[in-house]
């Protein structure tokens, strides 16, 4: 019989192999995206550059490829906002935080621009995308929306936090896909500027006021 310690050790030993295979699952999708364009990315690609198997896929995400790029999502999601690192983050210095996030958000952009290209011409022509994106439920963001509203001056009154948090995402990504299409082809507007209107937009959208 197992004794207590070897039981835990297995159970942890069982998280790292699973947590392992969902993130290869994940890193070979978005290899095959930036590759092949999400249309033309199967299951059976994603098995083979994965090294699972089809079933093991579907048992961590049921609804395909698209449940893998959701994941994948909220994944960089947590990475960016530092929402998971609460201890790292002055709850009392938003701006500096917007600040923060906005830059890994440029620098993500840019480190990713075949993949963040590829999904932008996945969303305006794959249907199937298309109608994902609108199934998808906003109150996947609830925990993000709720960490804003925690930050000393954020105050959207009666406004709900989820379309407060959804309006700001797109917002900023909009500046952000125009900038990687055009800034560095063509510099309308330096990056640093770029930073501070996304900034001073963020600030306004969640209804910063210094010393409230």
């Amino acid at each position: 019989m197992q004794d207590k310690k070897t039981v835990q050790e297995d159970r942890n030993s069982t998280k790292r192999d699973k947590k392992a295979k969902i993130i290869s699952i994940q890193d070979a999708m978005c290899m095959l995206i930036e590759t092949k364009g999400y249309e033309n990315v199967t299951i059976r690609d994603i098995t083979e550059a994965a090294g699972v198997s089809i079933g093991l896929i579907y048992k961590y995400f049921p609804e395909g490829k698209y449940d893998i790029l959701k994941e994948i999502s909220y994944r960089y999601m947590d990475k960016l906002l530092r929402i998971k690192q609460p201890e790292t983050i002055d709850f009392n210095d938003f701006p500096g935080y917007m600040r923060d996030v906005i830059k890994n958000m440029q620098q993500f952009y840019k480190d990713n621009s075949p993949l963040i290209k590829a999904l932008t011409m996945a969303t305006l022509s794959d249907s199937e995308i298309v109608d994902e994106i609108k199934k998808m439920d906003v109150k996947d963001y609830k925990a993000a929306s709720e960490f804003f509203c925690s930050f000393s001056g954020v105050d959207i009154n009666d406004k709900d936090p989820l379309e407060v948090f959804v309006y700001w995402g797109i917002t900023v990504k909009s500046i952000l896909l125009f900038s990687m299409i055009y800034l560095y082809s063509t510099p309308l507007i330096n990056e640093e500027n770029l930073t501070d209107l996304m900034v001073d937009l963020s600030l306004k959208i969640w209804g910063y006021q210094k010393g409230a």
